[in-house]
């Protein structure tokens, strides 16, 4: 029994470790840095960081870039899509703009790049999630001038209104 068993541990392992060494080649055909990303921004405010891109595969790939996860309408990825030679690299842009009514709280989103063979029919990718944390701070800098701007437009209004009064009483004087 346990000559069986050490004989069909003997093939299955190897199996095992062909079919993980595979995995991890094509998961290693994309290199980025930082491995992880911090934003720290106002609401209205922006921050830009950038993302170095690196193939890892002897022959050329194409990548895309995206932003997964809560508010990803508030990046701009700068290029999105492009193609790298065999061993090469890029930065990406990773550009945060939140909305200017956005509440301060963290979020944690993932920065995806995936490495696609250039030219190939069956679309076989590999990628990486960057792990993202983004924090919201304080209040929107735009609503404290928007109030300001509100209570200065009421109290010229007023001004105008007392004004007008004050030249009818004395124009009624006369």
């Amino acid at each position: 029994m346990l000559h069986r068993l050490r004989t069909a541990s003997a093939v299955i392992l190897p199996v095992v470790v062909l079919l993980l060494g595979a995995s991890s080649v094509l998961g290693a055909g994309v290199g980025v840095s930082p491995g992880r990303m911090e934003f720290s921004v106002r609401p209205g405010g922006m921050e830009t960081q950038e993302l170095y891109v690196v193939n890892q595969n002897s022959e050329a790939a194409d990548f895309v870039v995206y932003v997964e996860g809560r508010n990803a309408g508030w990046f701009r990825i700068t290029p999105a899509e492009f193609t790298l030679p065999g061993k090469g690299h890029r930065n990406v842009e990773i550009e945060l703009t939140p909305s200017i009514i956005a509440y301060p709280q963290e979020y944690d989103i993932s920065v995806c790049v995936i490495s696609m063979p250039v030219g190939s029919d069956l679309r076989i990718a590999a990628g990486i999630k960057v792990a993202t944390h983004v924090q919201i701070t304080g209040l929107p800098i735009m609503a404290v001038q928007w109030w300001i701007a509100s209570v200065a437009i009421v109290l010229i209004m007023a001004a105008g209104v007392v004004g007008f009064w004050i030249r009818k009483a004395n124009y009624m004087q006369r």
